[in-house]
């Protein structure tokens, strides 16, 4: 899907045909046949367009002499649909086209920040700054799915203090898996930053060094939040799982101390039920309990014995 925007008389952006009358040309999962379009109608190298759909692409920066035109590529997260039992998230690349009085963004799936830069009053004959707030935009967008991933935590540890389970240690599996994903993709992105301005199509103006800040600042606060969320997270799975390894020692524990009381009393009884002779009246009463108070005796110096040993 290609659409096309530009500027009305009142300044407003509003959408145009695609021609070459617009100013930002906004693609999203495009067949074969748009792409060989923008590439006959802008002039834009294919592989400009074809690599911000390669959903394993690195985020970079990239100029091509002929045709003048940079591509920024970016990770962006957005919310993994195949995981429907926690919130979590994945990153993708969007790429960001600018060049020849055009700039144009990439990306495989649709983006709702995109689509409120129509709502907003935003100069996109200054296409330096239009990649700037996208950039802050998307800083800004890693900053509150953090918060949301922060509240998902939070309430995965309620539920594990009460009851721990397989299900809950998954849920905060995929939460730090989307951690993994926000590290990984936040530091590229700091890398991409810092490099934008050092290419020719893309100029800085003193009216952006604000946002440049805002930009860098914002992007910073993300990476440090995600690499403390992180390591809290490894805090707390490293927590549970010495929690149930130690519960699982107790089980055991247990489970041996019953062992051994009841092979106690098993073994009196079957000393005592050989077929050989025994000093005993097989028709007594006495003997019964004589049995019965050897095996309490064994049972009390094993459970003695124990107990100084600090095993009960």
């Amino acid at each position: 899907m290609i659409t096309a925007y530009k500027h009305a008389e009142t300044r407003e952006i509003i959408e145009t045909s695609l021609d070459h009358n617009a100013s930002w040309i906004n693609v999203v999962d495009p067949s074969r046949d748009e792409i060989e379009n923008l590439m006959q109608l802008y002039n834009i190298p294919e592989d400009f367009l074809r690599d911000p759909l390669d959903l394993e692409e690195s985020a970079r920066v990239e100029y091509d002499d002929e045709s003048r035109y940079s591509l920024i590529i970016i990770d962006i997260p957005i919310v993994n649909d195949t995981n429907l039992k926690v919130l979590s998230f994945i990153t993708i690349p969007l790429g960001i086209i600018i060049g020849n009085k055009k700039i144009m963004t990439v990306c495989n799936v649709e983006n709702e920040f995109l689509e409120n830069f129509k709502r907003h009053n935003i100069n996109l004959n200054f296409h330096s700054r239009f990649a700037l707030n996208i950039l802050l935009t998307i800083a800004n967008h890693y900053n509150r799915n953090l918060r949301l991933l922060n509240k998902t935590r939070l309430r995965i540890e309620r539920e594990l203090k009460n009851n721990v389970t397989n299900k809950q240690l998954y849920n905060l599996m995929e939460v730090e898996k989307s951690l993994v994903y926000f590290l990984a993709a936040l530091k590229g992105n700091d890398g991409i930053i810092k490099k934008l301005f050092r290419l020719p199509a893309i100029k800085r103006f003193d009216e952006d060094e604000e946002l440049i800040e805002d930009l860098v600042i914002e992007n910073n606060q993300a990476i440090e939040t995600t690499e403390l969320y992180t390591d809290i997270l490894e805090s707390i799975t490293t927590s549970y799982a010495s929690l149930l390894s130690n519960e699982m020692n107790n089980t055991m524990k247990t489970l041996t101390l019953f062992t051994v009381f009841l092979t106690l009393p098993t073994l009196v009884f079957s000393f005592f039920g050989m077929n050989v002779p025994l000093p005993l009246n097989e028709h007594s009463y006495v003997s019964w309990l004589i049995i019965i108070g050897i095996s309490l005796i064994f049972v009390s110096c094993v459970g003695a014995f124990l107990w100084r040993k600090q095993k009960l």
